[in-house]
């Protein structure tokens, strides 16, 4: 099993509740709806109210599900820090440090370190008398130089504002934050710079309305822009001298270059004009990013990957929390990998070879932190494999084949979400692998009106004969394996209605494909089945290629068609051609699970001997029912989704 249940940490002596605490944050008392004390640190859970007040204050969310082991919190300024339950480790955008107790379970929530939680949100906890002060803090730096350009980044708990306190004649800028401390070091050297050698930083006012000032060394004849940041939570300062041009909002009155002042349409009445920038004192708003970033989601954490190798084909089980969007792609020289965005490595990075003949080489790691966090598991494949995402519990699965990848698609991309794959289109430039997927990925749950019944559709019939070599022709087998199937399905005590008895058109003769496909999904949508069972015959232009084939499209159907499959592949000698995802009119169109089972190729010549053969037609039915059976024994009535 990828991923076991939990099991609530028993509350020790040293874990007890306790009265809400004395904390102030922004002015205004943190009132705890469910504290508890571990030793002397504040337990917080995950869902008390007043640290969902404190995160949204600070732009920050928490994802965390009863059945998984990983609480995850994504921060104002996009870094995805993690705790893990019994685990004193936890995880700030990719660096391991250490908390004062392990998180623990009690009921459905989780219980946090509140001072661990805090510190990695640049969130000091300072002591005002008998209170506590929530301080938010600057406690993120970043320098670049670039271009003849010195950018200084800034991350804060919160958004940050700023005046400039510097004389407009002296090229050392001075800056001053209101409203935050800070856990940067005080004097800082910049290395490589020609635009400002370095900066101080000090810290004044009070616990509750605490203050930052930043001193830059800047040179002369530079000139200072606030440029646009990445999240709201930054501030981002260039600095350029005479000539060179710098997008952003011009500050103080140093000698001018090339600024290009950035207009705020979102923030027309919050803060001053450029003109107002330059005045010594007056309050900056940081302009907004030209393009919103997206809204803000928890970063999903990657909590397992397991190989389990079966001779020629191999599987790689991903446990991941949460959605997680993908982008795959299958490089010429057999090498295929997956990227999952916004997603953080949960488990230690490796690197390995699996034993079996599907991949030489497994490798998993973190590609990139935040703000952008990338996870990426590769292969070295055997050969041109035809490699499947599979949806699985708690996470997906990556399927590599027996059998090479005859399309050859290169790149593909989608959503796993709620124990679904939901395929997209492939990125800008690069080849289509599967058909859009548009359906909403949380559709309603479908519930039969008639549990018992079983609807089997007969591919094909009266004006539309199907596949027709070697003197067998389509509409007629599937008709036969058909009527068969009926007849054990109702032995055993099942329902059966049938989208056609004999060899007749469902919608009128020489309709159309769409009038036809959908009338045969109407009877088993108006019926309110169970499950929908369509039988076809396979053909294909050379006679080479044999074999049974199951195909599913609906998340709700794969695992009935899986079970079927594995009934064939058990109970017949043709070939396995595998479980395969394709987007067949009658199994999208049907609201409860179908699947669409291709018998054998009746071009080919070995395959059409069996398809001659009564006894194989009626071992083909019976090996499909009996994978009906194997699948409604595991998922009762009403289990499933019916969206795609």
């Amino acid at each position: 099993m990828l991923l076991g249940g939990l099991q609530a940490v028993p509350a020790s002596a040293a874990t007890r509740p306790a009265a809400s605490p004395d904390y102030w944050f922004a002015g205004t008392r943190v009132i705890w709806s469910k504290p508890q004390k571990r030793g002397d640190e504040l337990a917080i859970a995950n869902d008390d109210a007043g640290l969902g007040r404190f995160l949204a204050r600070l732009g920050a969310i928490i994802s965390y599900d009863p059945g998984q082991r990983y609480a995850v919190i994504t921060s104002g300024d996009r870094r995805t820090i993690s705790f893990a339950v019994g685990d004193a480790r936890y995880t700030v955008a990719g660096v391991t440090q250490t908390a004062p107790f392990a998180p623990y379970v009690a009921g459905r929530s989780v219980y946090l370190p509140f001072s661990a939680l805090a510190k990695a949100l640049y969130v000091s906890l300072v002591a005002d008398g008998s209170a506590t002060v929530l301080q938010p803090q600057i406690g993120g730096l970043d320098i670049k130089v670039e271009n003849k350009v010195t950018q200084v980044t800034f991350r804060s708990a919160s958004p940050p504002k700023f005046k400039i306190v510097s004389d407009p004649s002296d090229p050392h800028l001075a800056i001053q934050f209101s409203g935050v401390g800070s856990t940067l070091e005080k004097d800082r050297h910049i290395g490589g710079s020609a635009e400002v050698h370095g900066m101080t930083i000090r810290t004044g006012g009070t616990a509750r309305n605490p203050t930052t000032t930043v001193i830059f060394d800047a040179m002369s004849g530079t000139s200072h822009v606030a440029m646009t940041p990445q999240t709201q939570n930054e501030i981002a300062i260039g600095f350029a001298f005479k000539g060179v041009a710098m997008a952003g909002t011009p500050l103080g009155a140093s000698a001018p270059a090339v600024a290009q002042a950035m207009p705020n349409p979102t923030r027309e009445s919050a803060g001053p004009s450029t003109n107002e920038y330059a005045r010594v004192g007056a309050e900056v708003v940081p302009p907004d990013p030209a393009i919103p970033p997206p809204a803000l989601s928890a970063a999903a954490l990657v909590t397992a990957v397991e190989a389990i190798p079966d001779g020629q084909t191999l599987n790689v089980r991903i446990g991941v929390t949460g959605p997680v969007s993908y982008e795959w792609h299958r490089l010429p020289d057999n090498r295929w990998y997956v990227d999952l965005k916004n997603a953080t490595l949960g488990v230690p990075a490796r690197d390995e070879q699996p034993n079996n003949m599907a991949a030489s080489s497994l490798r998993i790691r973190q590609l990139s932190t935040a703000p952008d966090p990338v996870v990426r598991i590769a292969l070295s494949l055997a050969s041109q494999r035809q490699v499947q995402l599979l949806p699985s519990d708690g996470g997906f699965t990556i399927a590599v084949g027996a059998l090479d990848n005859l399309d050859a698609q290169r790149v593909g991309s989608g959503k796993v979400v709620g124990g679904s794959i939901v395929a997209a289109a492939t990125p800008a430039g690069g080849d289509m692998w599967s058909p859009p997927v548009t359906a909403a990925p949380s559709a309603p749950v479908y519930m039969p009106t008639n549990p018992k019944l079983i609807v089997i559709d007969p591919g094909h019939g009266g004006s539309d004969s199907g596949a027709a070599r070697n003197g067998l022709v389509e509409k007629d087998i599937a008709l036969d394996v058909s009527k068969r199937l009926r007849a054990v399905l109702i032995a055993r005590g099942w329902q059966v209605k049938m989208t056609r008895e004999t060899d007749v058109d469902v919608y009128a003769p020489n309709d159309s494909a769409h009038d036809e496909l959908q009338a045969r999904c109407d009877v088993a949508n108006t019926a309110g089945a169970r499950m929908f069972i369509s039988v076809h015959v396979n053909s294909f232009t050379s006679s080479s290629l044999n074999g049974s084939t199951t195909y599913y499209y609906k998340p709700s159907d794969q695992a009935l068609g899986d079970a079927i499959h594995r009934s064939m592949s058990a109970s017949l000698n043709t070939t396995d051609k595998g479980l395969r995802k394709e987007d067949f009119y009658v199994i999208k169109h049907t609201l409860m699970p179908a699947a669409l089972v291709e018998t054998a190729f009746l071009s080919n010549v070995e395959d059409a001997k069996l398809l001659r053969s009564p006894a194989f037609l009626q071992r083909m039915a019976v090996s499909i029912a009996d994978g009906i059976g194997s699948y409604a024994a595991k998922v009762p009535a009403g289990n499933y989704s019916s969206g795609t």
